[in-house]
């Protein structure tokens, strides 16, 4: 649900910055999504009249763009692929949650609130954010952040094993099909282990 609201504000915003620039978007199968007719007479508001036609079969998106000025937006967008690592660490929870949310970044809702103000309830309703604490016991965060030069939201879930030990499990959302998961995924069991100083 989350997920889709950011995707729809996505199109939203590539749909008015279509209207904006005077430059139309049209969806893979060939529609205008950003022309608009006024709602009572059916008349174009920001277009000839000709724009919400289909394009021809002998157009080609990609020429299309180099030719004329209209661009052209596939709006099917591939869901990232989740994957998953865990580990077990000779560290407290406590511990291991203050250096993991120092190496990653992450943000309790208390530091949401001062960093986005206003747009802090809409930033907590993203996938892209999670954050849970039991102090002692277990801590729970998730964000979206750059890791080796890739782009993924990475979710860390911190639970105490015993006094001295804590179980990490790592889940990482990849939008990169051609990025090798599981090498991704040892890489930031590499990292997290480096942040926890073993």
């Amino acid at each position: 649900m989350k997920l889709s609201a950011l995707f729809g504000s996505l199109a939203l915003v590539l749909i008015v910055s279509g209207c904006a620039s005077n430059q139309h978007v049209y969806s893979s199968d060939g529609k205008c999504l950003t022309c608009w007719n006024n709602p009572i007479t059916g008349k174009p508001i920001n277009h000839d009249g000709n724009a919400n036609q289909e394009q021809t079969a002998q157009e080609s998106p990609v020429t299309q763009t180099t030719t004329t000025e209209t661009t052209v937006v596939n709006t099917t967008t591939a869901k990232p692929t989740e994957h998953k690592i865990a580990f077990t660490v000779p560290v407290n929870v406590d511990v291991a949650f203050l250096k993991i949310k120092k190496e990653f970044n992450y943000y309790t809702e208390q530091e949401i609130r001062q960093e986005w103000g206003s747009m802090a309830e809409a930033k907590m309703q993203t996938f892209a954010y999670a954050y849970d604490a039991t102090p002692s016991v277990y801590y729970h965060m998730r964000a979206d952040r750059n890791h080796d030069g890739i782009q993924a939201i990475i979710d860390s879930q911190i639970e105490k094993q015993s006094d001295k030990e804590s179980k990490i499990t790592i889940t990482y959302w990849l939008r990169d099909k051609s990025v090798n998961a599981s090498q991704f995924g040892e890489s930031l069991k590499l990292r997290t282990r480096k942040a926890l100083n073993i």
